[in-house]
């Protein structure tokens, strides 16, 4: 099948509930387009019964089908459901051939709060934190054809890929063996640090271990020293992760990433930190505060207390802490504000 763009597609609505969505244009068009095939069928295989879906995953596919007909749900989500883990996120990849019929259904939604960056839709429904990315059908295919590469992603469960319509689970790096599972090394410098600290996490919320070539791996990444010239990006990413880190981790992860040459040397060289020194002071914060003032709240306000008094807008925090992935931006948002709370009281 042969598609004709010759056009950006725009898509604009302000809610009245604090919401702005801005679809921007799927992909700048003029050119004809050619669809590749997609999974090979041996890769997919029937998941008996279907995957057990919450209930806020059955209303938002519930939503998609109103502008679309082909739509997966991808990633960590899948092996989520699978475990029942109770795992909130749900990513969903739509094939987007109508731009009316999307445009009539976003007019419509039935969810509050919903954010747009580029062609990505977020909100949270009741037990869910909801991605949507709407394509285009070339941009659709190619993305699942990516998927099934090891050079499209870090852990073997980036490439889980289920058709709710058929039943249909893809699983070409087998992530249901028992462990988060690396599939691809060839990350480098901040990037690097980012999967290293996101295996971290979705291991925790896959309620999984890692597996000792993963384990080993983000022990090799931990242990280098900060280049001058990543230092502020391996700080962005760290910071940006870190509300979610506390969450989930207990102090004596939080200790061991601090502790880490490489976490260490990028606070030094940004901040002037020394971690040793965060971390005994946050021992005597935790122990003399109230426990409504989360961990992730103490360390922001440990780390970046002048960035925070300051409210600087071109600062950590109230940059760094506002970029990264919607969800994370919450949990950041919502720790920023106690840790000024905390800091002016």
């Amino acid at each position: 099948m042969t598609l004709n763009y010759g056009c950006r597609w725009h898509f604009y609505m302000t809610y009245n509930r604090r919401s702005f969505i801005g679809l921007g244009s799927f992909v700048a068009c003029g050119a004809a387009l050619n669809v590749p095939a997609l999974f090979a069928a041996a890769v997919s295989r029937v998941f008996p019964g279907g995957l057990p879906l919450l209930a806020g995953d059955e209303a938002v596919l519930a939503f998609v089908r109103g502008y679309s007909t082909n739509f997966r749900v991808v990633g960590a989500t899948v092996l989520g459901r699978i475990r029942t883990s109770g795992m909130r996120a749900l990513h969903v990849i739509v094939e987007v051939k109508n731009a009316d019929a999307l445009q009539a259904v976003l007019t419509g939604a039935p969810f509050a709060d919903i954010y747009a960056d580029g062609n990505t839709l977020t909100f949270t429904l009741a037990d869910v934190d909801v991605t949507i990315e709407n394509l285009l059908p070339e941009v659709f295919a190619a993305r699942l054809v990516a998927m099934g590469k090891r050079s499209g992603n870090a852990f073997a469960h980036d490439a889980l890929v289920y058709n709710p319509e058929t039943h249909l689970l893809s699983d070409p790096f087998a992530a249901r063996s028992g462990a988060v599972k690396l599939v691809n090394k060839t990350f480098g410098g901040p990037a690097a640090l980012e999967v290293a600290l996101r295996g971290m996490l979705e291991a925790k919320q896959l309620l999984l271990p890692q597996s000792l070539d993963f384990s080993e791996w983000k022990g090799r990444v931990l242990r280098m020293i900060a280049r001058a010239a990543d230092s502020r990006k391996l700080s962005e990413n760290f910071l940006q992760q870190i509300a979610t880190l506390a969450e989930k981790l207990p102090p004596g992860g939080m200790e061991a990433l601090l502790r880490s040459r490489l976490i260490a040397t990028a606070l030094k060289q940004v901040f002037g930190l020394d971690t040793a020194v965060l971390i005994a002071e946050f021992k005597l914060l935790r122990a003399a505060t109230s426990a409504d003032t989360t961990n992730a709240a103490l360390w922001l306000a440990l780390l970046i207390a002048p960035e925070i008094e300051a409210n600087a807008y071109d600062g950590a925090a109230t940059t760094w802490l506002q970029s990264g992935t919607r969800f994370q931006v919450l949990t950041s948002r919502r720790a920023l504000a106690q840790a000024r709370t905390f800091l002016n009281s």
